[in-house]
């Protein structure tokens, strides 16, 4: 049997996909694809109230999030309650529908039998019509002394929520030293970011990981960038810096230098840790970065939508406008940012979303 490293269900052997929640399982012994940073389907859109605002600096606290705040495994209440229902009902004669029912249902695109319960073909991953969807995870209780918590949610590749861990007006710190789902996550560092909840916000501030935090802009509304930021669209991550040829000498000497005339900014694909690829210089009314159409393209990055992104400069200032791509673009957070409710979150190779 195999458990899937996501939800815990044991699936067949030879399954590829999950039965429960239709992630990729681990397969011994075969040449599996790498894992993608960005999920393959859309997320929702943030209410346009969901600005990137920065505040004062938070004292930084080597903290792992408490194993009792995090929630990936146990059943709610209700879903308890349902089992010992079920338990405690007679064994009645079922007809033969309802028997072939129970024994599950032929997917509609291998034919193979998927068990009653299970929303995804453990053979070929397509979702069951009609399979009622897995349970969502159980809110671990939290007492704070003002009771304000907030809960950092994980979705999941096929847009369901996974485990959450709930964040008190205390210090939170995520990363893999915190266990459960963070764990399994090699892009995540062992303390990646910390979290608090204040009034009816929260508020983050990346641990200095390695890769970094994300977060996701509003599509359409345009969010002002520095020089030398970093976002993210698609399995791309760039950096954008404003192109300053220098002052000159105070003797009066002028510095050289290739013509820039027009040209106010570039954008370079990071490839590694501290290393560059590719750079675009920016002019004029600015460029659309996109998968089909634009001034620079990615035709072999699936997640970057045909027509993605803008980015411009209006009165010396620098700004980019996500044009309602599906994955949305994501801008690497610096120092501590206050977040509302419903706000989206890249760690890692996972996607989180911010309850209130």
């Amino acid at each position: 049997m195999i458990a899937c490293p996501n939800c815990g269900k044991e699936n067949q052997d030879h399954y590829k996909f999950c039965l429960g929640c239709g992630s990729d399982l681990p397969r011994t012994g075969e040449n599996r694809g790498p894992k993608t940073q960005t999920p393959p389907t859309g997320i929702p859109a943030m209410s346009q109230d969901a600005t990137i605002a920065a505040t004062g600096q938070m004292q930084q606290i080597p903290l792992s999030a408490p194993e009792d705040l995090i929630s990936d495994t146990t059943p709610p209440p209700d879903v308890l309650s349902q089992a010992m229902d079920i338990a405690a009902t007679p064994n009645i004669p079922q007809t033969k529908d309802e028997s072939a029912k129970s024994e599950g249902l032929a997917c509609v695109s291998c034919g193979n039998i998927v068990p009653a319960g299970f929303a995804f073909c453990g053979s070929c991953g397509t979702p069951i019509p009609g399979a009622a969807p897995p349970p969502s995870r159980a809110v671990a209780a939290v007492a704070s002394a003002s009771g304000s918590v907030s809960r950092l949610v994980l979705i999941m590749p096929d847009g369901t929520e996974g485990g959450l861990v709930e964040i008190p007006n205390t210090d939170v710190a995520v990363g893999r030293d915190a266990g459960g789902f963070f764990a399994a996550d090699p892009f995540l560092s062992p303390t990646h970011a910390i979290f608090r909840t204040a009034e009816k916000s929260v508020f983050v501030r990346d641990a200095e990981s390695l890769n970094g935090t994300f977060v996701k802009v509003t599509p359409n509304v345009p969010v002002e960038i520095q020089s030398g930021d970093i976002f993210r669209i698609g399995q791309e991550l760039l950096l954008f810096d404003e192109i300053d040829r220098g002052s000159d000498a105070l003797d009066g000497t002028i510095k050289m230098g290739s013509p820039i005339e027009g040209l106010w900014g570039r954008i370079a694909l990071i490839v590694g840790n501290g290393r560059l690829g590719n750079a675009f210089t920016i002019s004029g009314d600015g460029m659309v970065l996109g998968r089909e159409r634009g001034d620079i393209v990615f035709p072999e990055d699936g997640y970057v939508s045909g027509i993605h992104l803008r980015i411009y400069t209006e009165k010396g200032r620098y700004y980019i406008n996500d044009l309602g791509s599906s994955n949305g673009t994501f801008v690497k957070l610096t120092g501590e940012v206050e977040l509302p409710s419903g706000s989206f979150l890249l760690m890692g190779q996972q996607l989180f979303r911010i309850d209130l």
